[in-house]
């Protein structure tokens, strides 16, 4: 009768290469996934958010569930990446809105108003989109410019005096950004058209 031939067992050292190797390529993989460069959604959620604001109106439902996808999958940086890009093109919106109104002939000025309060009910749909976390039933907080810090009498946020003519200019604007929303506001009254609300 044959003798079954011992099979020879690999030795302790090279067991220990083994799994050293497939520790190895364990962890490069996970280096690699950590450290390869993301594909963002940003550029194209922003994409999609700036022609929402630009068409104004009732969103197209397809396009807020595909900006509620994206930001989803967002990462926290992403998202706020996102909601500075929202805003920056909101408040240039905005401004453009309020230079044309004061520049055009009065018969022009109801239909520029009836375009900005479209572009306010996409700006709603928009920003409750935008935030995970939002509340349908409550007012979404509307993009501002700039911090709302608080400040000492006559100083600025470095503790330096305030320029007086950069201080007139900036209440030259809020008084203009005033008498605006003013003219929105009386308008969409006369349309008996309810605003959408913000905080």
């Amino acid at each position: 009768m044959a003798r079954a031939a011992a099979e020879p067992s690999p030795s302790l050292s090279r067991q220990v290469a083994i799994i050293a190797i497939l520790l190895l390529a364990v962890l490069a993989a996970v280096a690699g996934w950590w450290f390869w460069p993301k594909s963002t959604q940003v550029p194209q959620t922003v994409a999609l958010a700036k022609s929402l604001l630009g068409n104004g109106g009732k969103p197209d439902n397809q396009a807020i569930r595909q900006v509620v996808t994206s930001v989803d999958r967002m990462p926290r940086e992403d998202l706020f990446q996102l909601w500075r890009a929202v805003g920056e093109e909101w408040l240039r919106l905005r401004q453009e809105a309020i230079d044309r109104y004061f520049t055009a002939p009065a018969a022009e000025k109801p239909q520029l108003l009836d375009a900005e309060i479209e572009r306010l009910k996409a700006l709603r749909e928009l920003i409750l989109a935008l935030n995970p976390e939002a509340n349908p039933n409550e007012p979404p907080r509307m993009p501002r410019e700039g911090g709302r810090g608080r400040r000492g009498r006559g100083k600025g946020a470095d503790n330096k005096p305030v320029d007086e003519a950069a201080a007139k200019a900036a209440a030259d604007r809020r008084a203009v950004v005033e008498r605006y929303e003013e003219a929105l506001a009386t308008h969409a009254k006369s349309r008996r058209i309810a605003l959408p609300t913000f905080r």
